[in-house]
């Protein structure tokens, strides 16, 4: 992990427990390694750009990123790139990946210029074309024990050396639709004829997920509705499939009561098949409407479903108070810093100064990369390992937080909590 010029001894202490760590990425995209030596799918500079591609849609012109995504030479690409970068290179979304060339690449330039990309981008092909290289930086510079990831409900795909299965099933909430209710009577060979059989096939689909691993089911419904879900009651419901089994297309409101109801059915059964349920909160894509992920939103669906473990994402930046007196007054809740240290260094500060304070330390995770290559985890982690460092230092030299403690909670934030809330056999891995 990097460390400032001025970093004490403390620092160095806290810094070298915290690399000692198996971290378990709490919340992964990760390509397989199949598809990562794939023809075309290996990494350069331009596919590596993970969440800076959605500032860089907007900090050029609609025709310059048509431009960047149909180029046929590396210097088409650069050309447009260098121009978002001189409009927006201060977000944390581009630091990332100075932190990524630096680390692992050999990087040692302040800043990307036309002088050294081009360099940069062979070394980043060519080491991407090294057989053991995802490998090594996900399990050697990483020492990433496994990650939870992201799988298609349809596809449930997973590699046990590098992670265990969250199946998304936000695609579910289309059930009221008659094309996605086709698809899971296919899919489970079921017949669905009304609300009972509908619900008799969607416990199959997650028992077989189970059989085959998964630890979890995912949904990020919030990048297009609320989270804010109502009760509904079994003879309405019922009423509005029935329209749905016969083609019929429903309106706005009646979506959302059938939507709501699905998602109080998936947290009550998930807790019975125990299966934690990982929810989607905060900060939004390009044009999204940020209040629809606001965390508050989930408090009736928490007290609901008592018996189900939730994993609340994102911190719920910006309502990161909001979320962290969410970890603290719903026993059922574990507040995740996934995907926060690259969409704000000092916000994650900010946040995990407040969480500590705040949250059993038992009911948080401290990191989920939230990104597709080994490389862009590698420049995620070194950012989370700072932030933590910095902020379990300030607690220990202002805020009475014993040092033993602030080992112990970076133990718990970057695996234990991991292991625990998902069921990880820990005497599998190691220590």
């Amino acid at each position: 992990m990097g460390k400032g010029k001025k970093a004490g001894k403390l620092w160095k202490r806290l810094a070298a427990e915290i690399d000692r760590i198996r971290v378990v990425d709490c919340h992964s995209h990760m390509k397989s390694r199949e598809s990562y030596y794939a023809e075309g799918g290996g990494p350069d500079l331009f596919n590596l750009m993970a969440y800076f591609r959605r500032d860089f849609n907007d900090l050029v012109t609609p025709e310059q990123v048509r431009t960047f995504d149909a180029a046929t030479s590396a210097d088409e690409r650069w050309g447009v790139l260098r121009e978002a970068l001189d409009r927006g290179r201060n977000v944390s979304y581009w630091r990332h990946h100075l932190v990524t060339f630096r680390g692992l690449f050999g990087f040692k330039d302040e800043e990307l210029t036309d002088g050294n990309w081009r360099k940069l981008n062979e070394e980043i092909v060519e080491r991407g074309r090294d057989p053991e290289w995802y490998h090594h930086v996900l399990k050697d510079r990483c020492n990433i024990q496994t990650g939870i990831l992201n799988v298609d409900p349809f596809a449930p795909a997973c590699e046990p050396e590098y992670a265990v299965p969250s199946v998304r099933i936000e695609q579910w909430l289309e059930l009221c639709d008659k094309p996605m209710v086709d698809r899971i009577a296919e899919f489970t060979n079921s017949a669905i004829l009304d609300l009972r059989s509908l619900e008799a096939a969607l416990e199959k689909a997650l028992l077989g997920y189970k059989k085959q691993g998964a630890v979890a089911i995912k949904s990020a419904h919030a990048y297009r509705r609320t989270l804010l879900h109502e009760p509904q009651s079994v003879a309405t419901v019922e009423r509005l499939f029935q329209k749905t089994l016969k083609g019929e297309e429903l309106a706005p409101p009646d979506r959302k009561r059938f939507e709501d109801y699905l998602v109080f059915w998936l947290a009550e059964k998930a807790g019975e098949l125990g299966l934690v349920f990982q929810l989607h909160c905060g900060t939004q894509t390009n044009w999204g409407h940020i209040p629809h992920s606001d965390p508050l939103h989930l408090c009736n669906l928490l007290r609901h479903a008592r018996h189900t473990k939730f994993d609340l994402f994102h911190a719920g930046y910006p309502w990161t108070v909001e979320h962290g007196l969410i970890g603290k007054h719903y026993p059922n809740a574990t507040v995740s810093m996934c995907w926060m240290y690259v969409i704000s260094m000092e916000g994650s500060r900010r946040t995990l100064d407040e969480w500590i304070d705040l949250v059993p330390a038992c009911r948080i995770l401290g990191f989920g990369s939230d990104v597709h290559f080994p490389e862009n985890v590698y420049g995620h982690l070194q950012m989370a390992k700072r932030c933590l460092t910095d902020v379990l230092v300030k607690k220990v030299e202002q805020d009475y937080l014993s040092e033993e403690a602030a080992v112990d909670l970076a133990w718990k934030m970057l695996r234990q909590n991991a292991l625990d809330l998902f069921g990880l056999p820990e005497d599998d891995w190691g220590a």
